[in-house]
């Protein structure tokens, strides 16, 4: 018997279409750029569109993709998200290949491969820049690559349902890195707490890779010690302007000016934070407490489904206190059930009333969706929040974004890494003077300058960017000054006459200045540079030949990701004995269901003008209820619509006008609509025109995905050819115009039909 090739399959029996992941990178002085390459393949008997949602470093910027199919290097363009998602459709409705590379929040990208064709192989590449930090003498490195699950609701996050990501503990994806390290940084002490090492001395610097076969079920971490963090500066050409970056390196505080503490100890307890992540988390308290002196103050609380307070507010660091505190910690456990992080910080945020200010230090994953929310609520309420990152794929995008919205800082922490050197850092950052202001002073005065960060602390580098019509030379200076009006902390740089000619420089300064531009700026600045953004997208379109085109829609393949190591107890990063895991109590959201069951039966029924209540489709505070300046009531009829449309998708499509009135739509439309059947079209195309119209409103900018995209595809595939002519399909948008922007919005409720216009 031949034998069978081997292939990677889920839990359900379905192959895998990812074979791999390999990266090889660079840094030079504080520049790190790192190649990725995804190597996917199609076993299935027809196309597929993969779809592979997958993290990069927060403050990474994705600078190029392309993509090698059939031996043909193809090379992917940034375009306005709306023209992309259109033209992606458009080249997969037309039996085409197209590769769509979009924003998914807080770090997450997704990729989507839309038809490739049974049997076939697609290497995808994509380079992104990073700039590191020096440390208080130390440089980390990470490099994601695993999403590990997440609490709450994905679509708070701003994720479409093809974009979340799925774990399988059955798949597995090979992983191959390689790092040169050149200048300076190859000369300090190289160790990592994720992978074991080989290290190779070069003419330039240092060679990092693996000792042996990884795969993508944990975070590779490269910790750099033992470096003098020093100031530097460099000068790149723009076009025909000039971008400079200045990174400081600002004094360390004195220790005359070290203040005692008011810290608010918070440990996520959830059950996600189980084995490899609590165990961590308890070393780290340890060494917190170890650190405090007896005029600190603090408090310790952990959370997850509820928050347990473990002191009586705030109280003093003495033996007696920090003991205690001590025998809670070792009894410390994740056993709190889920994630409820906004709700803790608000509890923590309380402790000690209006003279409850303090900082608050958080020990937690991150592996929330509502981060936004969460963000908001920390900003309101004026205290810091220092992060430690615990985990083998904790959620660094969330993390960094809520240490830095308040003034804070944020560090990680691996399973095997000592959380000693990382805490040691937090106490220093937490007992300096607070910074009130940060001065940059360069040589000329520039066209542009980014604005700092509003953490900003002596002993590790602040990344400055300003843009010059002419190349600038000289001195630069930075000057911190301490809101309690102590000598400022200073750092000083200078701007030889060596030009970088590369455009990566001028690249990451547009990306920092799109953080803070106007909208109107951030579109024209993403498009400019080729960044992708919230607004941008990379798009790759291959228009195959006649006998080559894709005959049918192409089925999902979803690319599950690994299960992260250590995560909720299951696999370790650690050697000792594994707990057993009930995978009942697995802290995992369910998927919320949007359609109820009587949707279903909509156009069954002889009542099928009424449609369902939508507080069962959108709940009382979800992002999908009014929003986006509609008016609400018309707004929720819209969604109770195209739900209804969803529900139906299938089976039941109205084919005339009465089918029209019986889903809802207002008589003076269906009026217009049947004008423009009587000139042009028959019924049934312009009914057609109609409801492709209306999928492609529910895709634009600001609208909450109710279609999924490819039960979108599935009505364009079905309707498509009925709904091509150029003058039906302006017209029936036009008629849709019209009643989104009528005066007599739709109301629909469960118990009366819906009124009509």
């Amino acid at each position: 018997m031949r034998d069978q090739p081997a292939m990677l399959r889920s839990t359900t029996g379905e192959t895998m279409t990812l074979e791999g992941v390999a990266a090889k990178g660079r840094v030079r002085g504080l520049l790190f750029e790192l190649d990725v390459e995804q190597r996917y393949r199609n076993p299935h008997e027809t196309n597929v569109e993969a779809v592979y949602t997958f993290p990069l470093p927060s403050e990474a910027v994705l600078l190029d993709l392309d993509v090698v199919l059939n031996g043909r290097k193809l090379v992917a363009t940034v375009v306005e998200k709306r023209e992309a998602e259109r033209d992606y459709e458009k080249a997969i409705d037309e039996g085409d290949t197209a590769i769509m590379l979009e924003r998914a929040g807080d770090g997450l990208c997704t990729l989507n491969l839309g038809n490739l064709m049974a049997g076939e192989k697609a290497t995808i590449r994509y380079r992104y820049a990073q700039l590191l930090r020096f440390e208080h003498g130390s440089v980390r490195l990470a490099v994601p690559t695993v999403i590990a699950p997440r609490y709450g609701d994905p679509q708070d996050a701003g994720l479409q349902p093809h974009q979340v990501p799925a774990n399988d503990l059955a798949v597995a994806y090979p992983f191959s890195l390689s790092i040169d390290l050149e200048g300076e940084i190859a000369g300090g002490t190289i160790a990592s707490p994720s992978h074991p090492l080989a290290l190779v001395a070069t003419a330039n610097g240092m060679h990092v890779g693996l000792a042996r076969g990884a795969f993508l079920d944990r975070d590779f971490v490269l910790a750099v010690s033992g470096l003098a963090g020093k100031s530097l500066a460099v000068v790149a050409r723009d076009g025909e302007r000039f971008v400079a970056l200045a990174s400081f390196c600002a004094d360390l505080p004195r220790e005359a000016t070290e203040r005692p503490l008011a810290v608010k100890l918070l440990v996520d307890c959830s059950g996600s934070m189980n084995g490899d992540s609590i165990d961590a988390a308890r070393r780290a308290l340890h060494r917190i407490l170890a650190s405090l002196e007896p005029a600190d103050r603090f408090s310790y609380s952990r959370f997850g489904s509820q928050v347990v307070h473990e002191t009586e507010g705030f109280v003093p660091g003495s033996e007696v206190n920090v003991r205690a505190a001590a025998e809670r910690v070792g009894r410390t456990e994740a056993d709190l059930g889920g994630t409820e992080m906004t709700g803790a910080l608000q509890q923590v945020f309380a402790i000690g009333g209006r003279d409850g200010a303090a900082d608050v230090l958080l020990l937690t994953d991150g592996e929330v969706w509502d981060a936004d929310h969460l963000i908001a609520e920390a900003r309101g309420a004026r205290q810091r929040v220092f992060v430690v990152g615990i985990g083998s794929a904790p959620a660094e995008g969330v993390l960094r974004r809520l240490a830095e919205a308040t003034g804070g800082a944020c560090e990680f922490v691996a399973p095997n890494e000592n959380a000693e050197a990382a805490i040691l850092r937090m106490f220093s950052r937490l007992r300096a003077p607070r910074v009130d202001r940060a001065d940059v002073s360069w040589p000329v005065a520039p066209a542009w300058a980014t604005p700092l960060p509003s953490g900003l602390f002596g002993g590790e580098t602040i990344h400055a960017f300003a843009g010059f019509d002419r190349a600038p030379e000289g001195a630069i200076a930075l000057a911190l000054h301490a809101k309690s009006g102590e000598p400022p902390l200073t750092a000083t740089s200078h701007l030889g006459g060596e030009i970088v000619e590369d455009r990566t420089l001028a690249r990451i300064a547009a990306a920092r200045r799109i953080e803070s531009a106007s909208e109107e700026d951030k579109l024209r600045l993403a498009l400019e540079y080729g960044l992708l953004t919230a607004r941008t997208t990379l798009l790759v379109t291959h228009e195959r030949a006649e006998g080559e085109k894709a005959m049918d829609p192409p089925q999902l393949a979803q690319v599950a990701q690994m299960h992260a190591a250590g995560w909720h107890g299951v696999g370790s990063l650690v050697i000792h004995s594994a707990q057993p895991v009930d995978f009942a109590e697995l802290d995992m959201p369910s998927a919320r269901m949007r359609i109820p069951a009587k949707a279903m039966a909509l156009f069954t029924r002889e009542s099928a003008n009424l449609l369902p209540d939508f507080d069962t489709l959108a709940p009382a505070g979800s992002p999908a209820r009014g929003g986006d300046g509609l008016d609400p009531v018309f707004e929720s009829s819209m969604r109770a619509l195209l739900e209804s449309l969803q529900a139906i998708a299938a089976a039941a499509w109205p084919t005339t006008f009465d089918g029209l009135r019986m889903l809802g739509v207002p008589d003076h439309v269906v009026e217009q609509l049947s004008a423009l059947a009587d000139a042009s079209a028959s019924e049934g195309e312009v009914v057609a025109a109609f409801l492709v119209a209306l999928v492609e409103w529910n895709g634009g900018a600001g609208n909450a995905p109710v279609f999924a995209r490819h039960e979108a595809r599935a009505i364009r595939h079905r309707f498509g050819a009925r709904a091509s002519d150029p003058g039906v399909k302006v017209a029936v948008e036009l008629a849709l115009d019209v009643w989104l922007a009528t005066d007599l919005p739709l109301h629909a409720t469960q118990d009366a039909p819906i009124a009509s216009g």
